[in-house]
Parts: structure tokens; sequence; C-alpha cells
């Protein structure tokens, strides 16, 4: 029987088994001063070993009363196996609050028990750790501003978060029933207005191998985040484009009534600039006009919901205890 103190930590995988076992080694030290239990579910993404039960030492971690290892039939990216794991919890583990964090090490586990204090006081909301501090280079961090700074101003909100968070017992099914975690976590959950609030954090080193985000699959996971939000992003677009168009018309106005009623001298060619410009932007924006009734058009559609189709994904689960 679950107590006060139980819950479920979730984390996913690919062929980074090493680094699991630090951290559940790890994950055990800090429940064990904090006083806490935890079933631990880790999702195999279609790592190429499976995992041998032996590997796991389970007796020897005190407070973890469990561990789940989910193997799923096909790698379906980090997003994508965390939103199955969220179904499976939902489904398998009701009424224990969650802990999400990445399996490598990078969201330390010294922040679990801030999380799961914050998560209490505030009740109904999801605490996620925000990332006050980063321990990746110079370059990483400029993109990564250029990029929040791009969120903020095609979707309207800020993103400093990562999957490092505490749900609520209350909260999972929920969050397990919102299609758009599977294309990103923490735009899924401000998409689908999840109260929530965070914690200051810095993020871990890597320990083991390397990543396995390059600067494609970066890209991809940066974008999913716009996606989520694609109907508001396409009407910021359209709006922006609509302003820019009126600055356009008005230059026009101007270089026109400047030809027709003064005597002033303007260059031949920058009326032909002007019409191609308009030109331009008036494709674009019916692209944009395009896209966005496509959207909202999709959202007629089935979708992925993690709480009803996970277990579709989920080719075996080995329990330890």
């Amino acid at each position: 029987m679950s107590t006060a103190n139980d819950l479920c930590i979730l984390t996913a995988t690919l062929d980074d088994w090493d680094s699991v076992l630090v951290l559940l080694s790890e994950l055990n030290d800090t429940l064990d001063a904090a006083d806490l239990r935890a079933t631990v579910v880790v999702i195999d993404d279609g790592s190429s070993v499976f995992v041998e039960p032996e590997q796991f030492p389970v007796k020897d971690w005190a407070n973890i009363i469990e561990v789940r290892v989910v193997t799923l039939y096909r790698n379906l990216g980090n997003q994508r196996a965390v939103s199955v794991g969220l179904g499976y919890i939902a489904t398998e583990l009701p009424g224990l609050p969650v802990v999400l964090m990445d399996a490598d090490l990078e969201d330390q586990p010294k922040y679990l028990p801030v999380l799961i204090e914050k998560m209490r006081e505030a009740d109904n909301k999801i605490v996620f750790a925000e990332r006050s501090e980063r321990s990746e280079g110079h370059s990483f961090r400029l993109f990564y501003g250029v990029y929040q700074r791009l969120y903020k101003m095609l979707t309207g909100l800020p993103i400093s978060i990562g999957n490092y968070s505490a749900i609520p017992a209350k909260l999972v099914p929920r969050v397990a029933s919102i299609s758009e975690i599977a294309s990103h976590f923490p735009a899924g959950i401000m998409r689908a207005r999840v109260p929530y609030t965070t914690i200051h954090s810095v993020r871990g080193t890597r320990r083991f191998g390397e990543s396995k985000m390059r600067l494609v699959s970066l890209i991809i996971h940066g974008l999913s985040g716009f996606a989520v939000h694609a109907d508001v992003v396409g009407v910021r677009i359209v709006l922006g484009i609509l302003a820019t168009i009126a600055v356009i018309a008005g230059i026009v106005g101007v270089l026109i009534f400047q030809k027709l009623f003064t005597d002033m001298h303007s260059i031949g060619w920058t009326s032909q600039i002007v019409v191609l410009l308009i030109s331009f932007m008036a494709q674009i924006f019916v692209a944009a006009i395009f896209i966005v009734f496509l959207v909202l058009a999709n959202r007629n559609q089935t979708s992925f919901m993690p709480i009803a189709d996970h277990d579709k994904f989920i080719m075996d689960v080995l329990r330890l205890s």
C-alpha cells in the first residue's frame, strides 16, 4: 500500500544503461535522506541491447521499492517515449505523484526533494526545475538564448524549462491525456494550460558516452516546441506580415506622392523593388493563412493520447523488486 511518502520516478533511455544504474544509486541515496520511497519506471526507447535483470541490484536500494523496465517495440524519441511512460503510469500505477527526469544525469537527483516539497506546497501545480545555470558551452547558450527570445515572440510564452518536473498525483491522468506532450513535454503542458511553477536548478553534466541529441535532433526538438503552438505561431506570423505590408504600402504611398505632387527626385527602380516586395509578402501571407487553416482543421483529427494509446507501443515490462 502506498503512503504519502511514496512516488513514481519516470525516465527514458536509449543504450545508456551505465547512466541509468548510477542514477538509480544516487536516487536511492537522495530518497533515503528525504525519507521518501519510489517506484522507478525506466522506458527502454528501443535500445540495441536488451537489459538483463542481474544488472539491477534492487535489493541494495532500500528506498527504491521496485524498478520497472518498459521496453518499447521501436525507438520513438525521448518525448514520445516519455509520453508512453506517463500513459503507462496513469493506468498501472495510479494515485502516485510522478517525477519526470532524464537518465543521463544532467537532471541532478539532489533537486528531487525540493521538487516534491514545492509540489506539496503548490498543491494543484506541476513543478519544473528551471535551468538557471547551464553546463553547455558558450555557443549552445548563445543559440539557446536566441531560441528563447524567438519562442517568446512567436508564442507569447517563456521557455526555460525541460522535462525535469514533479507532477501531483491528481494531475497525472490529465497530463497523460495531453497529446502534445508526445512532441514537446513543456510546450504541451503550457498549451493545455496546466498550472505550473518552477524552482531554480543547475543542469548537471553527462558522465557516460555522448548525447544522442545531435544538431539536427536539437533543431527538430526546438521546432517541435513551436509546432505545439502552430496556430498561435501562424496567426502571429500573419499579423507580422500584415504589419510589414502596411509599412511597405506606406512607403509606396510616399513614393507616389513625391512623384506626382513634388519635385523631389526618386530613383527609377525604387518603385519596382517595392512592388516586388509587396508581391513577395502577399505570397507569404497567403501561405501563412493556408498553414493556419490547415492547423485548425487538423484539430478535428484523432491524435495520439498517451493514456489511451500507450499499450500499442509497449513490447515488454520487466518488474524488478
